[in-house]
């Protein structure tokens, strides 16, 4: 029964999928380049072998945040059951510490999951990576002994690690889509244009793009969904002990909300936000996977790939100017930035509240 507690990290997984189709494709979606079931299928697949490939290699960073915010259970925690069960001749008090961090993967995924879904139920691209974040913070802030410096101190340094991505990756999307565009724009794009074949060129490009960002999505974001169910001790302490498969399960569960729910969302960030071209667009996607791609490997820390996709798009508006980016669809968005980590921090607060007699 235990393995039930799953299904709040396979709901988080969903959530996320639905919201972040729309990074891979949502400007060739938009710009009727490729059809939304086509794009749907690629993404699934892919995001599916990025998982499965490399997805085990931002685990470990959110974990650490977890166990400093007593989410997971640390090595101290692990030790202190160990001589519990040796004292008592028995193994009750690693079964409660593997049901208790079950238990509170399962409260912190909920709420992460609800504002992730609440958020793309209004057609807000906003950050998995955020609502995680604020949920582990919302429940350290209850359960963690934030009063000794020591901990404090390890604990706004892992947190600030996480927020300075928020900035960096839009940011960096919009540095290097705006680059890209410019250059695409002002060197290529008329010789392109006439191309006899431009039609199936472009489409070819945006299935290779949207593969590329697919597989990025899979191998960055995966870690958001199912890593607070990951045993980092070895000791049993936690209900999955296999890296790459707590990976790929996170993977599988970002492919079922990308098939079922996120046509929405796609939209929203496929033409909303700014007015793109065709060629832009692509341009957009490559510019987006090469910011996951580059952030993640150089911090190992699960990046907000809504936050870098909305930053590539506005790079790419602004090659035409200022008056081409939609700044009142982006103000949205960006409240919706602050809001995710808030409400999903504050959720996790007030359960952790409900429920101290259980956890204390």
């Amino acid at each position: 029964m235990i393995y039930l507690l799953l299904f709040a990290g396979l709901f988080m997984g969903w959530s996320l999928g639905t919201n972040d189709a729309a990074n891979a494709f949502g400007t060739a979606v938009s710009t009727g380049v490729i059809k939304y079931r086509t794009a749907i299928i690629i993404i699934a697949v892919m995001v599916i072998a990025g998982a499965f490939l490399v997805g085990e290699g931002n685990i470990g960073k959110v974990n650490d945040l977890a166990v400093t915010n007593a989410v997971s259970a640390s090595e101290a925690d692990v030790a202190a059951a160990e001589a519990a069960d040796t004292a008592a001749g028995n193994d009750t008090a690693m079964k409660e510490l593997r049901l208790k961090s079950a238990l509170k993967a399962f409260i912190v995924f909920t709420c992460a999951g609800l504002t992730v879904f609440l958020m793309s139920y209004l057609g807000f691209p906003v950050s998995a990576n955020q609502s995680i974040t604020g949920a582990i913070v919302g429940w350290g802030l209850f359960h963690a002994n934030y009063g000794d410096p020591v901990i404090r101190n390890d604990a706004l340094a892992k947190l600030g690690e996480f927020a300075s991505t928020w900035l960096l990756n839009p940011l960096g999307a919009g540095i290097i889509s705006f680059i890209l565009v410019f250059i695409v724009t002002k060197f290529f794009e008329e010789k392109i244009l006439k191309m006899k074949n431009y039609k199936k060129v472009i489409f070819i490009g945006y299935l290779c793009a949207g593969a590329f960002a697919s597989f990025s999505i899979g191998m960055n974001s995966s870690a958001n969904v199912t890593a607070l169910y990951y045993d980092f001790t070895g000791k049993g302490a936690n209900l999955l002990t296999n890296a790459q498969l707590t990976a790929t399960i996170g993977g599988v569960a970002i492919a079922l909300g990308v098939l079922t729910y996120s046509k929405r969302v796609m939209m929203t960030v496929g033409s909303s936000i700014a007015d793109i071209t065709e060629l832009s667009g692509f341009v957009v996607i490559i510019a987006m996977a090469l910011t996951i791609v580059i952030m993640g490997t150089w911090m190992g820390i699960p990046v907000s790939t809504s936050q870098a996709v909305v930053g590539a798009v506005v790079g790419a508006g602004l090659v035409k100017g200022v008056k081409h980016v939609h700044f009142g669809v982006f103000k949205n968005i960006a409240i919706a930035w602050v809001a995710s980590p808030t409400v999903a921090g504050l959720m996790s607060w007030l359960v952790a509240l409900a429920t101290q007699g259980f956890f204390k």
